[in-house]
């Protein structure tokens, strides 16, 4: 019986997505098949969907979301371009390194990835184009930048996973950033063998002015980052002084003006509705697996047939970088993780390592063909083909899978600098 029920709830789930139903309707619709013959009252949807969206936690997506947006909008991100490239200039491929370094500080500060590329690959791609590189690989390296936003702290996806999973999400962020540093060297080391040569010097001086105008965008990962890894902030509270700091800085500057700020809020609100939408329904979801005993049953029957965690490791890395593959980030969190995350603990996985790499893992999807959202971005902020930038991302992609392989295996990377700095 209840393994015809579970046959029922993914069936009709896999079919409204095959039907082209967003998500979180298909998600809607698999719960109602369930509910409506089983007798169960229509009005535990709205509670639970009510439910969902009641968390004090969840309230730093849509604010770290507007930081982003706020950043775009003003010279903050001309600054920290500016500033990274007079920094960079002598190395080998050097505009390169501008570009991915760029991406990862200001993925830092919003933890959006069509935000990093849109901010950052409308400032870069003309500068690339003007140092000789080929357009692909412009276009390519800037998608693969903005993967890094959901990987270095702040991120949304570990932010919607401790919330999901119970799990700290200080802790989850503090746990992304060697990955993180890691996948930004591994994607500068690609760049420097795809065309290693000097791009552009810049006097001593010229490096000095730009750092002093880089100053206001540098104190705000350190508001951000500093507060929340120094216990003096939640990541909610971070998020609530990063936006704080980006109006007082865009008003103090007169770069925002009441229809900038339109356009911000009405970007920020778009965006922050869609993923609590689709937050909330999954709830509802939740708790319908939850009845039904469904992810133990699937657990049980994972343990009877993987015999160790290694296996465990390789098999739940195949299917993220599959699902990465097919659908949104979010939505995969909150299907996946609680029928699969419980099956890793049996085996004596560490939670933080599991929800981390769960995360990290997914995030390569950002840039994995026929779906990555950023390739879609980058397609419209650069002018490229889709099929440009595809092949312009393949080598990025490949030495991020690689990255995050390791992070699967190699735990430490995980999970030292949490228990450095937090004593667990």
């Amino acid at each position: 019986y209840r393994g015809m029920t579970g046959l029922i709830i993914f069936g009709s789930l896999l079919i409204g997505m095959f039907m082209g139903l967003p998500v979180c309707f298909a998600l809607l619709a698999a719960c109602l098949i369930y509910l409506i013959p089983s007798g169960i009252p229509l009005t535990i949807v709205p509670q639970t969907m009510i439910a969902g969206m009641n968390s004090f936690v969840l309230l730093a997506i849509p604010l770290f979301t507007m930081t982003g947006y706020l950043m775009e909008q003003t010279s903050l991100s001309r600054r920290l371009v500016d500033f990274v490239e007079a920094l960079f200039c002598r190395s080998r491929g050097s505009m390169g390194v501008v570009t991915i370094v760029t991406c990862a500080i200001f993925a830092a500060l919003t933890g959006s990835g069509p935000a990093t590329v849109a901010a950052i690959g409308a400032i870069m791609m003309p500068a690339l184009t003007r140092a000789n590189y080929p357009k692909s690989t412009s276009a390519g390296m800037i998608a693969a930048g903005g993967a890094l936003g959901p990987i270095i702290p702040p991120s949304a996806n570990m932010v919607v996973y401790g919330a999901a999973m119970g799990l700290s999400v200080s802790k989850m962020f503090i746990g992304g950033v060697l990955p993180g540093i890691m996948m930004a060297i591994a994607l500068c080391l690609v760049n420097v063998y795809l065309v290693a040569k000097s791009d552009v010097r810049y006097p001593k001086k010229e490096v000095l002015r730009r750092t002093a105008r880089a100053i206001p965008t540098l104190v705000l990962p350190v508001i951000i980052l500093g507060g929340i890894y120094g216990g003096l902030v939640t990541p909610t509270e971070a998020a609530v002084l990063s936006v704080l700091y980006a109006l007082i800085y865009g008003f103090a500057t007169k770069e925002i003006k009441v229809k900038v700020l339109w356009t911000v809020l009405s970007k920020t609100v778009l965006t922050s509705a869609v993923v609590t939408f689709i937050i909330s329904v999954a709830k509802t979801f939740g708790w319908i697996l939850s009845k039904t005993r469904l992810p133990a049953i699937i657990g049980e029957a994972i343990m009877e047939v993987i015999p160790n965690k290694w296996v465990y490791l390789a098999v739940l890395m195949a299917l993220l970088f599959l699902v990465g593959c097919l659908m949104d980030t979010i939505p995969s969190i909150l299907i996946l993780a609680p029928i699969l995350v419980p099956v890793g603990v049996q085996f004596g996985l560490d939670e933080l390592h599991l929800g981390v790499l769960f995360c990290i893992t997914l995030t390569v999807g950002f840039i994995t063909p026929p779906f990555g959202i950023n390739l879609f971005t980058a397609v419209s902020t650069t002018g490229e083909s889709y099929t440009s930038v595809v092949k312009g991302v393949i080598p990025f992609m490949i030495v991020m899978i690689i990255c995050v392989l390791i992070c699967a295996f190699v735990a430490p990377i995980i999970t030292f600098l949490p228990g450095f700095m937090m004593g667990t």
